[in-house]
């Protein structure tokens, strides 16, 4: 696994609820007609037809999934979220897998109180197959860093929301039993059991490692210009082995093959209006970025159906 940063991650505040498929859209719509659902837990009850506590719960998760804000006392969408679900949105109740595959990248590349289950099993974890004890064992030792303690309880919730976030098939009723719209992805999924040291049989889950032709070249080329704004924003090149399998980069979050990341790269080189260039140097390949395009561009690039009007910077 990656080496861990000094960064302080969150276990809590989703109230042990994974996103449901309608939130995002229900919250849209009341933040879009000024209906601040989230300050007064009861209105949004009665507005959104949740309980408290997944009021609650969608309230982080309409930020951690970069949809709204809430900025001098109000909410608000972001430009993400206007062009997602807004008036004329592209996306309005998230049918588009492009969309999905970008709620994922978001919330795996969250950068302010990101989420420690989203850090470890998808920015640090390198094997293909891990279980609820591995994974338990590498809570415990970060949970050693933290400056609050951690229980076990709290430590197994949080996994459990991370996993069926991803996991299809939940068992319930109402709420309770509908899926969380990732796991449409198919990123990860059960892949037997194995025994534990104490002699018990526990499930296996495993990473879909396979390549993603559902992941346009768009959406690629958006992920990839967020990631080197964010992590190498002063620096004209980086290497093909880092966008491959950097800390939060597009491979590494999409698992995606290496042979992958390079037709993609190769692609988006060789396009009328590329704004890289692949280079082989010292045996290895980089890419060159003259200059940073603007997220609006960005934006239409990924959602050309949106009037531009509606897509602002961020």
């Amino acid at each position: 696994m990656v080496p861990a940063d000094s960064q302080t991650y969150r276990f809590g505040g989703h109230q042990s609820f994974a996103l449901r498929t309608a939130w995002l859209p229900k919250a849209a719509q009341a933040i879009k007609e000024g209906d601040d659902v989230f300050s007064d837990p009861l209105r949004g009850v009665v507005r959104l037809g949740l309980g408290k506590n997944m009021v609650e719960s969608l309230r982080i998760w309409v930020e951690a999934y970069g949809i709204a804000t809430r900025k001098d006392g109000k909410w608000a969408l972001t430009p993400l979220g206007e062009a997602l679900l807004g008036a004329g949105g592209y996306d309005r109740f998230l049918e588009d897998e492009q969309t999905l595959w970008l709620l994922h990248w978001n919330i795996a590349t969250l950068r302010e109180n990101p989420f420690f289950a989203w850090e470890l099993l998808i920015n640090r974890w390198s094997e293909r197959f891990f279980t609820t004890s591995e994974v338990m064992t590498a809570f415990a030792h970060e949970a050693e860093r933290a400056v609050r303690p951690l229980s076990s309880v709290s430590a197994r919730q949080h996994f459990d929301v991370w996993l069926h976030t991803y996991l299809r098939g939940r068992n319930g009723r109402g709420e309770e039993g509908i899926d969380s719209p990732l796991s449409s992805l198919g990123l990860v999924a059960r892949a037997g059991d194995r025994e534990t040291a104490q002699g018990r049989r526990e499930p296996v889950f495993a990473f879909d490692l396979d390549p993603k032709p559902m992941i346009s070249d768009a959406l690629f080329a958006y992920c990839l210009h967020d990631w080197w704004s964010n992590a190498f924003e002063f620096e004209e090149t980086v290497s093909l082995s880092s966008i491959a399998f950097g800390h939060r980069a597009p491979g590494r979050v999409f698992r995606m093959p290496e042979d992958e990341v390079l037709a993609r790269v190769m692609r988006l080189a060789a396009g009328r209006s590329a704004r890289i260039e692949l280079i082989e140097s010292f045996n290895q390949f980089m890419l060159r970025r003259p200059t940073c395009p603007a997220g609006t561009q960005l934006l239409r690039d990924l959602f050309r159906q949106q009037p531009a009007a509606e897509l602002i910077d961020a």
